[in-house]
This record gives C-alpha cells, structure tokens and sequence, in this order.
C-alpha cells in the first residue's frame, strides 16, 4: 500500500520559483523595519498613555487619586513596554544599517543571540 496517494497532490505547495533572492531579500528587510517600528511606536504609545493616566475617586468626602504606581503589575508593565520599544529600536537601526550596506548577517553568535532575544518574550 502506497502512504503517498493519501490526499495531498504533490503539486499543490507552493514554491518560489525566482532565482532574484536579494529582491525577496530586501522585501524581508523592509517588512522585519516595518514591524519592529510599528511595535516601537506601539510600545511607546502604552507606556505613555498607562504612565500618565489618573482616576479619582470620593467617598463621601475624601477625594483619592489612584495612579499606576499603586498597581505594581501596572508599573512591570510600563518597564515591560519600555523594553520592548527600546529592543525594537535597536533591531530597527540594525535592520536600516543592513538594508543600507546591503550585507547579509554572517556572524553566527550575533544571528543565535537576536533570534533568542526575540524569543525570550513569548516563552516567559
């Protein structure tokens, strides 16, 4: 009996057929900028808008003014969203220095070190 002929037709994956790989190359480049500056400005948004925000509160006639000092989840939050933006700016630069000279990272470590920090946030 043939595993082969189980549902899938061999010719339905997609492939890229181009033999222009810095075109996709530099395509790759500048959707990875487009992220990490999106998640730049988004982190630095949230950080601003969860700093800055205030409520009050009466009872009866004491007036108290909650911030987001008071919630310490609140305060890693802001923290957390600083780190982000500030690791996106530097992934960012990196990213705008590459598609500036053109070069392909080479430096194994350096490659093994940003994959892992890119990880890191979604298995903690």
């Amino acid at each position: 009996m043939s595993y082969l002929v189980v549902g899938v037709s061999p010719g339905t994956a997609p492939v890229y057929h181009s033999t222009n790989l810095k075109l996709l190359d530099k395509r790759i480049k500048i959707a990875e900028l487009v992220l990490r500056f999106m998640i730049l400005g988004l982190g630095v948004v949230a950080a601003i808008l969860i700093g800055t925000d205030s409520q009050v509160k009466v009872f009866f006639s004491f007036e108290k003014e909650a911030k987001f000092t008071d919630v310490k989840a609140l305060v890693f939050w802001v923290v957390a969203n600083g780190l982000a933006a500030g690791y996106s700016l530097i992934q960012g630069l990196h990213c705008v220095v590459s598609l500036v000279r053109g070069s392909v990272l080479f430096n194994k470590p350096l490659a093994w070190a940003i994959f892992s920090v890119d990880q890191v946030p979604f298995y903690i």
